[in-house]
C-alpha cells in the first residue's frame, strides 16, 4: 500500500489535450482546511501556471486546470513547504474529509482525526479509488453513509440535577431536536430514547446544562458508493474512541488492499460477500 514509482497522483487529463488538471491537496495544518497563505499560493500558481481559476472539488481538494505538463515539477516544489501536495486521484486514497470543526451541530469534532489519517494513509494504493468521509453528527454532511468508509459521531445524553429553564430552545425550529425525540409536557423535559439518533446537539445548544453528553463514540459504515451506481454504506461497527477509529480505520485499509483484486471497490466486495473479509 505504497506509492509505486513513476505514478503521478494529483494529475487529471482535462479537456484540452496539452494541458492538464492538477489536484492539490493539504496536509499541514489541516487536511479539511487550507490556511489563508496556502490559499495564496495556489492563487499565485493558478495565474502563473494555468488561466487564473480554481475548482473546490467536494472532496475538499482544489483543482488548478490549464496546467502545461512541462511546467509539473516547477509547481511541486513550490507546493512543497506549504504543506500542499499533489493527490487524491485513481488508486490512491482520495483526501479523507470532515466536516466543519465550527459546527454548532457537532457531537465530535473530527477534523483533526482526518487530518491524522491522511498524514497516516495518504500514498496508499489500493485495489480501487476509496474514499473515507467523517462526519460530527448524523446531518452527514459530507456524505459518510455513500463513502467507501464513513464515520459518523455519536454522542449519549443524559439528564441532570440542574433546573430546565423551558426555554425551549431543544425543542423547537431551527435548533431543536431534528427527530422529535425532546418533549416538553406540562413543563417537565423529556427524552424518547427510541428516537434519539445520538446527535448530542441538545447538549449544545442547553445553556443550563440540563442535558450533558455522558459519552462518545463513531460509527463505521463501510462499502457506500456514489457516481453511476450509487450505494448506501452498511453499518460495519461502533468503536468507543478517537484511537480506536484510527486503529480500525487501517486495519480496514490494510485488509482491503489485501483481499480486494485490481479494480475493485469496497462495496463490490461486500455486496458478494458481506463485511466478513474486513474482519480479517
Amino acid at each position: 500500500m505504497t506509492e509505486k514509482k513513476g505514478d503521478r497522483a494529483g494529475v487529471v487529463q482535462g479537456r484540452l489535450k496539452d494541458r492538464v488538471v492538477l489536484r492539490i491537496r493539504a496536509f499541514e495544518p489541516y487536511s479539511s482546511e487550507f490556511t489563508s497563505e496556502q490559499i495564496g499560493v495556489i492563487a499565485d500558481i493558478a495565474e502563473k501556471y494555468g488561466s487564473g481559476v480554481v475548482h473546490v472539488t467536494p472532496r475538499q481538494t482544489v483543482e488548478i486546470p490549464d496546467i502545461e505538463r512541462s511546467t509539473l515539477s516547477e509547481i511541486e516544489s513550490l507546493l512543497d513547504g506549504h504543506g500542499l501536495a499533489p493527490g487524491s486521484t485513481g488508486r490512491y486514497l482520495r483526501n479523507v474529509i470532515a466536516c466543519s470543526r465550527w459546527c454548532l451541530y457537532n457531537a465530535v469534532p473530527v477534523s483533526d482525526l482526518a487530518a491524522r489519517l491522511n498524514n497516516l494513509h495518504a500514498g496508499s494504493i489500493l485495489p480501487g479509488k476509496t474514499d473515507i468521509s467523517l462526519s460530527g453528527c448524523d446531518f452527514s454532511c459530507v456524505r459518510s453513509r455513500t463513502s467507501d468508509i464513513g464515520v459518523i459521531a455519536r454522542a449519549e445524553i443524559e439528564l441532570t440535577d440542574k433546573e430546565c429553564k423551558k426555554c425551549s430552545l431543544c425543542v423547537k425550529a431551527p435548533l431543536g431536536c431534528q427527530v422529535d425525540a425532546i418533549s416538553l409536557s406540562e413543563g417537565e423535559l423529556a427524552i424518547d430514547a427510541d428516537k434519539c439518533v445520538r446527535c448530542g446537539f441538545c447538549s449544545n445548544v442547553c445553556r443550563p446544562g440540563t442535558i450533558r453528553v455522558k459519552s462518545t463514540s463513531f460509527d463505521i459504515y463501510a462499502g457506500g458508493r456514489g457516481g453511476m451506481r450509487p450505494r448506501e454504506a452498511v453499518f460495519y461497527k461502533n468503536v468507543g474512541s478517537e484511537e480506536a477509529l484510527i486503529e480500525e480505520i487501517g486495519a480496514m485499509l490494510q485488509r482491503y488492499a489485501e483481499y480486494g483484486r485490481e479494480g475493485d471497490r469496497m462495496a463490490d466486495i461486500i455486496e458478494k460477500e458481506g463485511t466478513g473479509f474486513l474482519e480479517g
